[in-house]
């Protein structure tokens, strides 16, 4: 899950060349404390494992997927998630295995 702030919805819409508000209805999901998230998993602009948009990805996105970031162990659920959609969470999956003697 990738949180989204108004200036990268801005952004991601003006390139896409869509009104704010359209924007939002098409690909966001709003909570009511405000917060935003793309509304489909995985991500509208992800086409054969590659951003369609990645000069204008979102800052989450640049991250993705935030195996260097703090508390990993909180995020496995996510990270598991993308196993089979996202190259470095295969590989980095597949050398634990390997480095915990995990039976294949």
């Amino acid at each position: 899950m990738v949180l989204i702030n108004d200036a990268e919805a801005d952004n991601l819409s003006g390139h896409l060349g869509q009104s704010r508000e359209t924007f939002d209805e098409k690909y966001l999901e709003k909570g009511s404390n405000g917060l935003m998230i793309m509304n489909r998993m995985p991500c509208h602009f992800l086409n054969d494992n590659k951003c369609t948009v990645y000069e204008h990805r979102f800052e989450g996105c640049k991250e993705f997927p935030a195996l260097h970031l703090p508390n990993f162990k909180d995020r496995l659920f996510t990270t598991f998630m993308h196993y089979e959609r996202c190259p470095i969470i295969f590989n980095v999956v597949e050398q634990l295995k390997d480095a915990m003697s995990f039976e294949r």
